[in-house]
């Protein structure tokens, strides 16, 4: 078979030979320009623009977004010169003070802290941020709250859902349910009210229903007790926070 294959090859006619020539020169030049578009860097921009909905229309807000120039604390304010952060670092140099006490970061716009009296029993809470000031607050509790990995250690590997009876039968990792329910309740659940308040005020509507839907991931995971819906539900709403953790990335950083 592989003697015939040669003659036939060896035997092709010069129209045909001419037409693979062409083909060739064809192709090549296609693939030349696809080695061009991949070479062309997209803008941000362009970038945010090919994110899913609603990621472009939150992105593209968050990328326009600038810090306010009203309100700023001036350097010669005596409570500026004695400004420091909860740990005593001076947030002077890469911060930028507001007269309300709130300090977002003055490269990404993210919100970092607020300083505001107390009294003796240390009660007490900051003013509201402005409205200008509010993209700003949420970008920094989405970094604050799923910027980075948690340290909570759990049986979050999905071939650790099922364990074995005494009998050796699978059944539902009840350990692995209940550690799913601490995560939603200590890490998620909370912090994506605290983001949909913010987005309610600023009326940034794919933000809100983007909250809702994460929101009711994990509050419906906690409604049933199929370990796979749960998974399923829990899924889902990890993988909305890192869509929008990818976002405001994208947007800021």
């Amino acid at each position: 078979m592989k003697f015939t294959y040669l003659i036939g090859t060896l035997t092709v006619t010069s129209a045909l030979l001419l037409a693979g020539c062409s083909t060739n020169e064809t192709s090549t030049a296609q693939v030349s320009n696809v080695e061009k578009e991949k070479s062309v860097e997209l803008t941000k921009e362009e970038k945010i623009a090919e994110l899913p909905s609603p990621y472009d229309e939150i992105g593209k807000r968050w990328a326009e977004w600038e810090l306010p120039k009203e309100g700023r604390l001036p350097k010669t304010d005596k409570a500026y010169q004695g400004f420091l952060m909860d740990d005593n670092s001076d947030p002077k140099e890469t911060g930028v003070i507001y007269e309300n006490g709130y300090v977002f970061d003055k490269k990404s716009g993210y919100y970092v802290n607020a300083a505001y009296e107390y009294d003796e029993e240390f009660e007490g809470k900051p003013p509201e941020v402005t409205a200008d000031q509010r993209e700003g607050m949420i970008m920094g509790l989405i970094a604050e709250y799923f910027g980075n990995e948690y340290s909570f250690e759990g049986d979050f590997e999905p071939d650790e859902m099922y364990v074995e009876d005494k009998n050796g039968k699978k059944i539902p990792n009840q350990t692995f349910i209940a550690n799913l329910y601490v995560d939603i309740d200590s890490h998620k659940v909370d912090a994506l009210f605290e983001i949909r308040y913010y987005a309610e005020l600023d009326k940034n509507k794919p933000l809100i229903d983007w909250a809702n839907e994460t929101i009711n991931f994990y509050l419906d995971a906690k409604e049933t007790d199929d370990i796979e819906e749960i998974w399923k539900l829990y899924s889902e709403g990890e993988d909305n926070i890192a869509e929008l953790n990818k976002t405001v990335k994208l947007a800021r950083e």
